[in-house]
């Protein structure tokens, strides 16, 4: 989809899906445009999942890429709540609105590791311009995953030497060590996720227009 410069515009939980090969495929294009194109009309309603729409959205500014953007860093936080964003709080549409608007933002997650904070600290900036390329993600989320596979993959075959794919870049070297002892705190304990006790069903997960 990006590399043919659209942008999706309701990009959700709901709108990603996983393969038998744990291949994620995004689906409902109904509202993708082309970024050339993303000029928001007058009086042209805004739709989607309230907590995944970005604050520039709700304030009726025009669209860019940054919107999906924002919408990621939701995702993002989904993976480490377990629960979608803001479904722990007793929220009506108007209040959420003004909170997102003023820079609320979720939780960060105990244990969630520091590289993946803050890329997406990055993503949900309220500054659209201060978010990163769909490039950029791709770069770095890339060699998160090849380089904790290949530390995976290097001590089932009990070498007890730790490699990296990115041996001469010290930042990934830092990514794959917070990943990593994360990891072994989720293992080692059962943590109580308050998001999952405290998580309230009012906020609809289903797109609509606000």
């Amino acid at each position: 989809m990006y590399q043919i410069l659209f942008i999706h515009c309701d990009l959700h939980d709901g709108n990603i899906l996983m393969s038998d090969n744990y291949e994620a495929y995004i689906i409902d294009l109904g509202l993708c445009k082309p970024i050339n194109d993303s000029l928001q009309a007058e009086n042209e309603t805004n739709y989607g999942v309230l907590p995944y729409m970005a604050p520039e959205i709700l304030k009726n500014d025009p669209y860019t890429s940054a919107r999906d953007i924002y919408s990621f860093s939701m995702i993002m936080w989904e993976f480490t709540s377990g629960v979608p964003p803001f479904s722990n709080k007793v929220y009506d549409n108007c209040q959420l609105i003004l909170d997102i608007c003023n820079g609320e933002r979720p939780e960060i997650i105990k244990g969630t590791p520091k590289c993946y904070i803050d890329l997406m600290k990055k993503c949900w900036d309220g500054k659209p311009e201060n978010r990163p390329t769909i490039v950029s993600l791709e770069h770095i989320i890339t060699q998160w995953f090849r380089s904790v596979s290949k530390y995976y993959e290097l001590n089932e075959e009990n070498d007890e030497h730790f490699a990296y794919m990115d041996d001469d870049i010290l930042q990934f070297r830092s990514d794959i060590e917070e990943f990593v002892e994360a990891n072994k705190s989720l293992l080692s304990q059962e943590q109580t996720n308050t998001y999952i006790e405290q998580s309230r069903p009012q906020l609809s997960n289903t797109s609509r227009s606000f």
